[in-house]
């Protein structure tokens, strides 16, 4: 073939060969512009059916009858300190455990109380059998007593002084401590308990009308001996302590003294509902300023004292007047009509004491909303957001919520994430708001479309999922997308 085709037919099948592409530039000069701010709808309270951790309500002793949108976060249960050590120094934690794995396996988290007695009249022991009349108590550790003429049967008083006792109570704690692991996350709050009626800081009046020689009632050392021995053995845990009057001295020195507990230390309001109960506390408003703003820092968990419809006092409409005066952040699904069938309770309510009850549960806690956001994006990839968040609820978070804003790539794969500088325990509630505005420099990111998002997420060792953003705007898993950036 003469030199000039040759020449031709290469010149030919060169151009048909495709040139290979340069790689394309990692670097971020390729980000689009982009200016976009945006105004976010808060949903109506009336019907704001949002389910969030650590506020509205908990699961209460395995029940949930007052109807929520998806299952409660919390789920909370008590035992009987005979339960769980039924020989001197053989526990049995095994019951406590298994609810609290089965919390766990739901999405919740747990929260629990010891008790150390029930109720009155009832001929039963709820503390160890090896406790009563052991050498080792002073005066044999507690009397039974008839509390009630009215009443036929007898209730065990133990002797909260009894230095042997408080002991054994504390190595209980203790080695329930050990079984649970140190620092669990899967715990959400313990009450204070062991002390009192049902474990709740109360005794009646005539409990030690006729005490043998060397009982008396508790004194402020021992209560406060009660509160050190939790506090102790769970010492990075949430607690609550109940709020009767006459517990003032051991709530002075569980939320104003102590410096054991890393959190600071809640309020447990248990007879929600029934109208007077709080009076204890609004006659007396220059002692309760020292706990007044507790609930700045800790949350105010309740639990209804048993109602029935059609009471004109003690009703779902005084619970809704009370956990608005006290912030409450928790309420029990449960113990109400308990004169009925479970199946009948929730049913035979009329619709206002259901509204009430469904209102109740909208306005206790928190009720983050994110009101507007501004986002400007450089070609070089400087990001700059702004955000104005708002707590339209009665009480902060409480929990390591953390802000972050997150970029999604096209597979739903987190890309990039940083923490912004909100701060939702500032926003204590009440419309309350604030704005912050943060700026990063983008990394280097494959070409594509990015959705940036913003969204609350749990930093505990066992975090929950992310928190629903009060809005009308927000996606299923309660996250807001605030733009989309495209990476060129």
């Amino acid at each position: 073939m003469p030199r000039l085709n040759l020449l031709l037919a290469a010149a030919l099948l060169a151009a048909n060969v495709p040139a290979v592409a340069a790689p394309k530039s990692s670097n971020n000069s390729g980000w689009t512009a982009l200016n976009a701010s945006r105004s976010y709808t808060a949903l109506p309270l009336a019907s704001d059916d949002t389910v969030n951790p650590l506020r509205g309500y908990y699961r209460w002793q395995n029940q949930e009858l007052v109807p929520q949108a998806a299952p409660a976060k919390d789920s909370y249960r008590r035992y009987y300190w005979k339960d769980v050590e039924t020989a001197e120094g053989q526990y049995n934690f095994s019951p406590i455990l298994a609810d609290l794995a089965a919390a766990k396996s739901q999405g919740r988290k747990f929260a629990f109380r010891l008790r150390m007695m029930a109720g009155y009249d009832d001929n039963q022991l709820y503390a160890p059998a090896y406790i009563v009349n052991h050498a080792s108590c002073t005066a044999g550790c507690g009397f039974w007593a008839d509390t009630d003429a009215a009443v036929p049967g007898l209730t065990f008083i133990p002797d909260w002084n009894d230095p042997w006792l408080q002991q054994r109570s504390r190595a209980m704690l203790a080695a329930l401590a050990a079984a649970l692991g140190p620092n669990n996350p899967d715990i959400a709050w313990i009450d204070v308990g062991m002390y009192g009626q049902y474990g709740e800081w109360a005794m009646r009046s005539s409990s030690y009308a006729n005490a043998p020689a060397g009982i008396s009632a508790a004194s402020n050392a021992s209560k406060r001996e009660f509160a050190r021995m939790h506090f102790d053995a769970f010492p990075n845990q949430q607690h609550v302590m109940f709020i009767p009057y006459a517990n003032k001295d051991a709530m002075t020195y569980g939320m104003l003294e102590q410096t054991i507990t890393s959190k600071p230390v809640g309020l447990r309001a248990d007879c929600l509902s029934r109208y007077g109960y709080f009076d204890q506390w609004t006659n007396r408003p220059a002692e309760w300023a020292a706990f007044a703003s507790q609930w700045h820092k800790a949350p105010v968990v309740s639990e209804f004292c048993p109602f029935s419809s059609g009471d004109a006092q003690n009703n779902p409409a005084t619970a809704r007047q009370q956990a608005a005066l006290f912030h409450v952040s928790l309420v029990s699904n449960g113990n109400f009509q308990t004169h009925l069938p479970d199946a009948q309770r929730w049913p035979g309510l009329t619709p206002a004491e259901q509204n009430d009850l469904l209102m109740l549960g909208r306005e206790s806690g928190y009720r983050y909303a994110v009101a507007s956001s501004t986002v400007t994006l450089t070609s070089n990839g400087g990001l700059t957001l702004t955000t104005q968040l708002r707590n339209d609820g009665n009480a902060p978070a409480y929990e390591a919520w953390t802000v972050k804003v997150e970029l999604v790539n096209s597979a739903g794969a987190v890309a990039w994430s940083a923490p912004t500088a909100a701060n939702l325990k500032s926003l204590l509630g009440g419309g309350a708001s604030a704005s912050w505005q943060n700026s990063w420099t983008l990394p280097a990111l494959p070409v594509g479309d990015y959705t940036l998002r913003l969204v609350a997420r749990d930093g505990s060792a066992a975090p929950r999922a992310p928190m629903k953003w009060t809005i009308t705007e927000r996606a299923a898993d309660g996250t807001l997308s605030v733009a989309t950036l495209r990476r060129r």
